[in-house]
This record gives C-alpha cells, sequence and structure tokens, in this order.
C-alpha cells in the first residue's frame, strides 16, 4: 500500500500525457493510422485506457522492487507520504538540465552528422510531416512521465533486482549491476521501436537498426545515470527537456 499514491499519481500524469501526445500522433502517424479497422476517436480511447493502466502497474510494481536495490522517486513519496525522500535540489536539477541538453545533442550529432549522411530517407521523410511547434512539445509529458515509468521505473530496476538475486548474496547491489539495468533498460526500449520504424520506413534494414537502438538507447543511458543517483524525478526532467527540444523546435 506505501506505493500507492505515487503510482496513481504517475498514471494520471501519464494519462494527461496521452491526451496530449494525441495532436503529434495524428500528424506523423496519418497514413498508419488511415489503416486501423475501428474509428479514430475509438481508437484514441483504447490507447489512453491502455496507456494509462500499464502506467499504473508499471509504476506499483516497480516502486515496489526499487526500494529493495536503493531505487525510488523519492521526491513524490516526499510530497504524499510526508515521510523519507527528498525534496528537489538545484544541483540535481542542473543536472538534469544538462543531462537532457547533452542527450539531446548527441541524438542530434548522431542523426545529422552520421544517419542522414548515410540514409537520404530521413530527410525525405522529415520533409513530408508537418508538425505544430505546441504539438511537439506536448508530448515532452508522454515521454518524460510514461517512458521514463516504463523504461527506467520497472525496466531498469527489475533488471537491478534480478542481478541483486542471482549474484548479490542478500547484500548490496553493485554498481555493475546498476549499470547492466542501464543498458539493459536502454537497449530494450531501443528494441522496441523496431515495429513503429519498420511501419514508418516499409522495412528495417541493418543501418536502420542501429539508427533505431543508438537515437532511442544512447540518451537512456543518461537518464538511467540519472534515476540510479538522484531519483526518478530527475530523469523525467531531462527526459521531458530533450523531447520539447527534439519534437517542438527540429524540423
Amino acid at each position: 500500500m506505501k506505493n500507492l499514491k505515487i503510482a496513481f499519481l504517475l498514471s494520471l500524469v501519464s494519462a494527461i500525457g496521452f491526451i496530449a501526445a494525441i495532436p503529434y500522433l495524428l500528424a506523423i502517424g496519418g497514413d498508419a493510422l488511415a489503416m486501423v479497422p475501428i474509428p479514430l476517436p475509438v481508437a484514441m480511447t483504447i490507447f489512453v485506457l491502455q496507456g494509462t493502466i500499464m502506467a499504473f502497474l508499471f509504476s506499483w510494481i516497480g516502486l515496489t522492487f526499487a526500494t529493495k536495490v536503493g531505487l525510488d522517486a523519492p521526491v513524490l513519496r516526499k510530497w504524499l507520504y510526508k515521510t523519507g525522500g527528498e525534496s528537489f535540489n538545484k544541483k540535481g536539477i542542473i543536472q538534469a538540465v544538462i543531462f537532457g541538453l547533452a542527450a539531446t545533442g548527441l541524438l542530434l550529432l548522431l542523426e545529422f552528422a552520421v544517419f542522414q549522411p548515410l540514409l537520404p530517407i530521413l530527410a525525405e521523410k522529415a520533409q513530408n510531416v508537418e508538425v505544430s511547434v505546441w504539438a511537439g512539445i506536448l508530448t515532452s509529458i508522454q515521454g518524460g512521465v510514461y517512458e521514463e515509468v516504463m523504461v527506467r521505473l520497472f525496466m531498469m530496476t527489475m533488471i537491478v533486482w534480478i542481478c541483486s538475486k542471482l549474484f548479490g548474496r542478500n547484500s548490496s547491489p553493485k554498481p555493475w549491476m546498476y549499470w547492466t539495468g542501464i543498458i539493459g533498460a536502454a537497449l530494450i526500449f531501443g528494441l522496441g521501436h523496431l515495429p513503429a520504424a519498420n511501419v514508418y520506413f516499409g522495412e528495417i534494414t541493418p543501418l536502420l537498426f542501429i539508427r533505431t537502438l543508438a537515437l532511442n538507447g544512447v540518451a537512456g543511458i543518461l537518464f538511467g545515470y540519472l534515476y540510479w543517483k538522484r531519483g526518478l524525478e530527475y530523469a523525467m526532467i531531462a527526459h521531458a527537456i530533450g523531447d520539447i527540444i527534439l519534437h517542438g523546435f527540429i524540423k
């Protein structure tokens, strides 16, 4: 019961994020959405409800195991339970902002300096998509909250917990276990984008495979480090900053 308040809050904010992301999804997924065999409003309603339920489950399970391996959402725990945890601190927020900007810069460098010269289709696809600034910015709620709940709070936590059970002998997790969780969750997140990439590009070539893993996984290493060292809330800040820039202002 000690984690239900946080799980409910994270699922509520995730629901808001799913709703806020609909204009962006409609803008970039026109062809794919046209193939959905049910009315679009029904599809979007299912999308929001399903995502909200998953957000709650990911949050509740993740929090249950996170506290066993030294991970948590400390700021939310202090706000909602008035015990333990800690409030936001200036140093942590500055670090989150720097990590968010660094992740964004790294992704842009990879995309424009490495992948676009090798894959002309990327520029062609970008020219055919018209997304308003506000629609792009609104996706940061879904990305910053739900994706961090799913990837860091749930996936990374479970990997660390499994490593600690298999190799920890009831001791505190070793640093390599956290790094395994950080890298493992980032790779799983990248692999999870392959079906969408296949729909978007029509096929997955070896280079598109590498691009999908790199662009969706590299930033996750920085976000995972923040989750480990600072707490989930700081990873959310960094992720949201990246999404605001990438989806709102980079065309």
